[in-house]
């Protein structure tokens, strides 16, 4: 059961990226996966939506870090889908890019809870539903990202749509699929379409998060979960395991939102083959992507997730310039 909410999305071959790291890459254009607000968290949005309404939820309490995609994509979605939505922000360090998404998650109506410390999380949700609760509302908890092995259900709908378009265009296979591991449900549900749908090859997370949110064990929980979730009745589905998980860590990573050199040289590199990525999750993975295609000592076909929406942020914010309440601004480090 899902809402159904997302545009199938092209593949490519990036030509410029491809020239310069000497292996062919594909991009999956997950950016364009919904016209309002895309991105990967639309995919996961479907299912959890679809289950929030199914259990009569009336508001949906999420949790992220300052300048969390999955906050205004829930945001974005949830309030189209009838729900209210509110959300617990940890700090996380300044960029326009933040401010942008801060600046539309309140445009758009969400309710925004700042925590000083990450660790004051999960106390603040398990709050503000109970509150919800006392004034007779149906709260409906979306963990960080939407990662729960329901959200991971939307990746393995996408390598199914994948599996399609290689064999239109003719492409063989694949050695190496990248994407950006935040908090893991996307990782998850490449591993489990993986195997439900034939699709070969590695699939790397390039871990962007501290290891607590993007552990190996949990990915492969998450995984197993979709695909009995997906799976037809009857049919032999293997396992994930957590050796199943492979995570890289770009080389001069400094830590979560941190812009890094190598960072900077993907985003302009792939910015040529007209792929636009951020510097907290998809320039990292980006980055990890030409950092490993370079070095690798066989020629190797890769495939790039694009999972930042692409969407302008200029159509769900009226006033760009708006300052931020004071207690949001606080956020940004």
């Amino acid at each position: 059961m899902r809402i159904p909410l997302v545009s199938p999305t092209a593949l490519t071959l990036a030509e410029h990226v491809s020239r310069a790291v000497g292996r062919e890459v594909f991009i999956k254009h997950e950016n364009a996966t919904h016209p309002r607000y895309g991105g990967n968290k639309v995919r996961k949005l479907e299912y959890l939506l679809a289950d929030a309404r199914a259990k009569g939820a009336t508001d949906l309490v999420t949790v992220g870090a300052a300048g969390s995609h999955h906050v205004l994509a829930t945001t974005v979605h949830g309030t189209a889908a009838g729900f209210r939505v509110e959300a617990v922000l940890a700090p996380q360090p300044r960029t326009a890019h933040v401010e942008e998404n801060l600046r539309a998650d309140l445009a758009q109506g969400a309710t925004l809870h700042p925590v000083a410390h990450g660790w004051e999380v999960p106390l603040r949700v398990a709050l503000r539903a109970a509150a919800l609760r006392a004034q007779g509302r149906v709260p409906y908890v979306i963990p960080p990202g939407g990662s729960t092995p329901l959200g991971a259900c939307g990746y393995v709908d996408a390598v199914a749509e994948l599996r399609q378009q290689l064999a239109t265009v003719g492409v063989p296979g694949l050695d190496v699929m990248v994407s950006a591991l935040g908090s893991g449900a996307t990782l998850a549900g490449l591993l489990a379409g993986q195997r439900l749908h034939g699709v070969g090859g590695e699939c790397w997370g390039v871990r962007v998060t501290p290891r607590a949110l993007s552990d190996a064990s949990l990915v492969a929980w998450m995984a197993r979960g979709a695909m009995a979730h997906m799976a037809p009745k009857g049919r032999a589905q293997g396992t994930v395991g957590r050796g199943d998980v492979v995570v890289h860590t770009l080389s001069d990573d400094e830590g979560y939102g941190v812009e890094t050199r190598a960072t900077r040289e993907a985003i302009a590199l792939f910015a040529k083959d007209d792929v636009h990525l951020d510097p907290t999750y998809t320039g990292k993975a980006a980055a990890l992507l030409v950092e490993r295609a370079r070095s690798t000592p066989v020629r190797t076909r890769f495939l790039f997730w694009n999972t930042l929406s692409s969407a302008p942020l200029s159509a769900l914010t009226p006033d760009p310039g708006a300052m931020l309440p004071p207690a949001i601004d606080a956020l940004l480090t």
